[in-house]
């Protein structure tokens, strides 16, 4: 990332900011390929979810006023950009719901999984081979 897309008004880019579901839909599609224009942005949700332009603006400008999203002007159009990291965004977001549903505890939730859905083998194989896997934090 450039140092010009790293900034934003003097600030820092955040390492991560607190999105709604709708907001995720538009990071989505940044994460996916960026740098993309508002209009591009626009018609992709116009078609996978029916938004109208004037939702798709919106959430534009929250993202960018968080600092999510950095503009570049091109012409007579933006360019937007992602300044923050899926993969911050998503652990901010798993432990909002740990925190939320668990009161930030992992087994409750492990223990909620294994009673009410329906685990095969291989997915209890896996999960034990995950956790053989884990190094304990100190």
């Amino acid at each position: 990332m450039s140092k010009k897309r790293a900034v934003k008004n003097g600030r820092s880019a955040p390492k991560s900011v607190a999105i709604t579901a709708a907001e995720w839909d538009i990071m989505e599609l940044l994460w996916e390929r960026s740098p993309r224009t508002s209009q591009e942005i626009v018609g992709l949700l116009e078609e996978l979810k029916g938004w109208k332009r004037a939702t798709v603006v919106t959430l534009l400008a929250r993202l960018t006023a968080k600092g999510a999203l950095a503009t570049e002007p091109q012409g007579n159009r933006f360019l937007y950009t992602p300044l923050v990291q899926r993969s911050a965004c998503v652990a901010d977001e798993t432990q909002s719901f740990l925190n939320r549903l668990f009161g930030g505890a992992l087994q409750p939730l492990v223990a909620h999984v294994a009673e009410h859905h329906a685990l095969t083998k291989a997915d209890i194989a896996e999960l034990k081979a995950l956790l053989n896997e884990i190094q304990p934090k100190s």
